[in-house]
């Protein structure tokens, strides 16, 4: 009896330690889904970073929104930014809003990519990206509203209203602004669909050169992907974008900075690395990692 017992009791914990490594193996494993959930976060947020850069480019090209607005030039044609291959195609046009002063500049800025133009990296764009922008860029208070009619890059069809304010404690320092994204949308031509809300703050670091500049995010967003399940993203150090990276390499997701991707049922920490121009993002989950490449379609 007692021989029996002894048996029965090492074959119960033999069961036991399969099935507690059974657990632990499904607690770290990495499967499809989560790869798809980091690339779903990550491709919906370089879309709208790469609008929002579009804007930011397309504002600071007119000289009105830094030193005091022309009061009768509605309809003229914009100035294209130098160097930058996403304007390529696109027709810019300004219009002046009634309210418009030489202190306080008001009026719209649209890119029209008509019925579809790719740039020098192969994106083709098409549809308008309109832009508002109400007072000196540089000084606080001033804002950007970006809002997108029939706009899609790559097939991707962008919606939603971006809204930048200059938040900047100083004209002395780098400007810092807060970013909210309200009913954002991105829609896939297979019908599938990720959405979108943001609260972030974002400090532009001007370089000498325009294409060199960096982007410092902070900040949160939520929402669901294309799988229809909800998410949280918390950044828990800092991202940093570069626009010579989107230029050269065609990777406007970050390059730099950490945040945690929380999905219904799974806690994803996701690490850009120290700056390189590439799409590797390094995921941990329960103590494991490995590299994941984000492939994106910008």
């Amino acid at each position: 009896m007692k021989t029996l017992l002894v048996k029965s009791l090492s074959s119960l914990a033999l069961i036991a330690l399969v099935f507690l490594a059974s657990c632990s193996d499904d607690a770290v494993e990495f499967n499809a889904e989560d790869s798809q959930n980091i690339e779903n976060e990550a491709t919906t947020d370089s879309y709208f970073e790469d609008a929002d850069d579009l804007a930011t480019l397309a504002v600071a090209a007119d000289g009105s929104t830094s030193s005091g607005a022309r009061e009768s030039a509605n309809g003229r044609q914009g100035v294209k930014p130098f160097g930058d291959h996403r304007f390529t195609c696109a027709t810019v046009s300004f219009t002046f809003a009634d309210d418009n002063s030489t202190t306080t500049p008001h009026g719209f800025i649209t890119l029209d990519f008509g019925d579809g133009c790719a740039d020098l990296r192969g994106n083709v764009r098409k549809g308008k990206i309109v832009i508002e922008f109400m007072g000196k860029r540089f000084l606080p208070n001033s804002r950007i509203i970006t809002t997108f009619q029939d706009y899609f890059i790559n097939g991707v069809k962008i919606e939603g209203v971006r809204t930048v304010t200059n938040v900047t404690g100083s004209v002395e320092e780098n400007p810092k602004f807060s970013i909210e994204v309200d009913n954002g949308k991105a829609t896939w031509e297979d019908g599938t669909f990720a959405t979108r809300e943001v609260n972030r703050t974002r400090e532009w670091v001007r370089a000498s050169n325009p294409l060199e500049d960096e982007w410092i995010v902070e900040g949160s967003a939520a929402g669901t992907n294309r799988n229809g399940k909800t998410y949280q993203m918390a950044i828990t150090k800092a991202m940093v974008y570069k626009r010579e990276c989107a230029i050269s390499a065609k990777v406007f997701i970050a390059v730099e900075g950490t945040k945690v991707l929380s999905t219904e049922n799974k806690v994803i920490t996701i690490d850009y690395g120290a700056g390189e121009c590439d799409r590797i993002v390094t995921i941990t989950i329960n103590g494991q990692s490995k590299d994941v490449v984000v492939r994106g379609d910008i």
